[in-house]
C-alpha cells in the first residue's frame, strides 16, 4: 500500500514516518505543500496512493484547495483523503466534509494520543484495502 503525506511541518513528517515505517507493507511519499502533492498525483501514470494524509495549513496551496481539486478530478476522486490538522475550526471541518474528506483528525499534542490516532487510521485503511480491490 502507498500513502501520500502532504505536510509542510518537518517535525510532523518525521513523526508520521516513524509511526508508519513500523508497517513494512506501507510505502510513503511526502509532499511539503498542496502544489507539490498535486504534481505528484497528476504526474503519476500508475500506482496512485491508496490514501492521503493531508494537512490543511500549508503555504502555496493549502489542504482545502488540494482536497477540492482531488475530489473534482475523475482520476483522483476515489482516493480517500484523511485530514490531519491542528485546526479545530468548525468551518474547516464542514468544508472538508462537504468536499468528501474520508476523515478529519486534529493533531494531538500528546505523542501517545497522536501515535494512537495514526495507528487507528492506518489499521482502518489497511483492513479496508484488504477487503476491497481498488483500481488505480
Amino acid at each position: 500500500m502507498k500513502v501520500l503525506i502532504v505536510e509542510d511541518n518537518k517535525i510532523a513528517v518525521i513523526g508520521l514516518k516513524r509511526i508508519i515505517s513500523k508497517h513494512s507493507d506501507l510505502e510513503i511519499e511526502v509532499a511539503v505543500n498542496g502544489k507539490i502533492g498535486l504534481e505528484l498525483l497528476t504526474n503519476t501514470k500508475s500506482n496512485l496512493p491508496n490514501f492521503i494524509l493531508l494537512d490543511l495549513n500549508m503555504p502555496i496551496m493549502n489542504g482545502i484547495e488540494l482536497l477540492s481539486i482531488i475530489k473534482n478530478d475523475d482520476r483522483l476522486k476515489c482516493i480517500p483523503v484523511i485530514i490531519l490538522t491542528t485546526s479545530n475550526n468548525i468551518d474547516d471541518y464542514e468544508k472538508c466534509e462537504r468536499l468528501g474528506a474520508s476523515g478529519y483528525f486534529i493533531k494531538e499534542v500528546d505523542y501517545e494520543k497522536y501515535n494512537n490516532n495514526i495507528l487507528l487510521i492506518l489499521d482502518y485503511w489497511r483492513s479496508s484495502f484488504g477487503r476491497h480491490h481498488f483500481n488505480n
